[in-house]
């Protein structure tokens, strides 16, 4: 009796432990990851891409994995990886590496040139599903070097975070089904940046700002002088025209309006409308000379005015 007892026992405790094996293999393998923005250069917004050098790290307790080697930047190439060594922190496995990387972002030129962007770094394991590992984000630890330098722009704030990605595919594995859907966990540092002021939208727009006056002081021309009444307005234009083309080739093809298209339209329109103006100033001129003096009197005034309050609407609305 007291065997059958001692077995009974036995064998319960073997499912018990056999369980809790299971259970333990069940729950997927967490891994602290984190990173430090050192330097960010090289922002392209026509080509949609930033270069980034930064620091990632990892923590975590099971011995049979390496997530330093089976990590990946999903929004970019990574240009050079210099690991630390692998050592141990209070029983925790700890690797860290210095990355440069190439990441392919998609910019929001709706403002530009007062345009606010966000850059972000987004890290995956390329071998291990959720069910198997799941990030978890070390949002103390992850930072930008305060003193980092983006022409144009300043940091405004960072944060990081864990997203989880789906991809419904198979990738081609005709063991799987047709619908089958992978899911890996996410690691996500996000850097808002943002301009300082609004010098550099003065300097974008200060040919085009310049040649409208400029096609304004037209009207302090008489009529019947041809060629600096309607020159100065045809200049004008071919100016602005040509400050859009320099401004377009440093964005990326878009097919909404940015804020740079509608100033450089709304350029464009005042200059039409002053060589318009100056159409009908001639031929009241020939008529009555007094009428279209008292015209390019009211438009040399009006048309400035008008151009400058369709600006600031164009830029604050």
């Amino acid at each position: 009796m007291f065997r059958n007892l001692l077995a009974l026992a036995l064998l319960l405790f073997t499912g018990l432990s056999a369980m809790t094996a299971d259970e333990a293999r069940a729950e997927p393998q967490k891994v602290v990851v984190g990173t430090y923005i050192n330097q960010i250069t090289g922002l392209n917004l026509k080509e949609k891409q930033v270069t980034v050098d930064f620091y990632v790290w990892f923590r975590w307790d099971a011995d049979d994995i390496n997530p330093l080697d089976s990590f990946e930047v999903m929004n970019g190439t990574i240009s050079s990886k210099e690991p630390t060594p692998l050592r141990k922190i209070k029983d925790q496995n700890y690797i860290s590496a210095r990355v440069h990387a190439v990441l392919n972002q998609a910019w929001d030129i709706s403002r530009f040139p007062l345009d606010k962007q966000s850059i972000r770094i987004e890290i995956e394991d390329n071998d291990r599903t959720v069910e198997n590992l799941v990030y978890v984000a070390d949002t103390e630890n992850t930072e930008v070097n305060p003193d980092i330098d983006i022409a144009g722009y300043n940091v405004s704030k960072t944060t990081a975070g864990i997203m989880e990605k789906t991809y419904r595919t198979n990738y081609g594995d005709i063991s799987l089904p047709k619908a089958h859907e992978s899911r890996f966990s996410r690691f996500v540092q996000e850097v808002q940046i943002d301009r300082p002021n609004t010098v550099y939208y003065f300097k974008t727009f200060s040919t085009i700002f310049i040649s409208c006056l400029v096609a304004f002081l037209a009207f302090l021309v008489k009529p019947v002088d041809l060629d600096p009444r309607f020159g100065l307005g045809i200049g004008a234009l071919f100016a602005v025209v040509a400050s859009y083309f320099i401004v377009a080739g440093e964005l990326p093809h878009s097919t909404g309006f940015t804020l740079s298209d509608k100033i450089n339209m709304a350029s464009m329109g005042l200059i039409f409308l002053s060589l318009l103006q100056s159409s009908v100033s001639l031929m009241i001129y020939e008529r009555d000379a007094a009428k279209a003096v008292r015209l390019d009197r009211i438009s040399v005034i009006v048309f400035p005015i008008a151009y400058v309050i369709l600006c600031a609407w164009i830029t604050v609305g």
